[in-house]
């Protein structure tokens, strides 16, 4: 038979407190930031070897950016066919776009086409805003 005897509650509490000079917390924080570039890093580089993840960042981006990136239907072997590819696509957006003149010019005879709408803007407004706005 055993015969458990119960523990008397303790009297008194013992605090014990370990304190790191300044040495100790570089070195920990050294290995705290470590820790984490690791955490960070190896999906990074996992996603980076993925094509195929490659290819739906890079559709994100283009989307960002104001086009559609237009995925090879035959795939990518490697990520700098992908890279490549998107580029080219990339650099033909933005060879399409009109000149950023030509756009000032639509926007300004936009507002002077728009001044005889406006009450009281008649031939006299517009006048003023071919003169202001070439």
């Amino acid at each position: 038979m055993v015969v458990f005897i119960p523990k008397p509650k303790p009297d008194q509490v013992i605090r014990h407190e370990i304190v790191f000079g300044r040495s100790e917390r570089d070195l920990i924080e050294g290995a705290l930031v470590a820790y984490q570039v690791n955490r960070i890093a190896t999906p990074a580089v996992a996603l980076i070897s993925d094509v195929s993840a490659m290819a739906i960042v890079f559709s994100a981006l283009g989307t960002y950016l104001g086009f559609k990136f237009e995925i090879f239907q035959g795939g990518y072997a490697t990520g700098v066919e992908l890279v490549r590819d998107f580029l080219n696509q990339y650099s033909a957006f933005k060879d399409s776009l009109p000149d950023r003149e030509e756009v000032e010019n639509a926007a300004q005879q936009a507002a002077v086409g728009a001044a005889g709408f406006i009450p009281g803007g008649g031939p006299g407004l517009q006048y003023l805003l071919r003169q202001l706005f070439g």
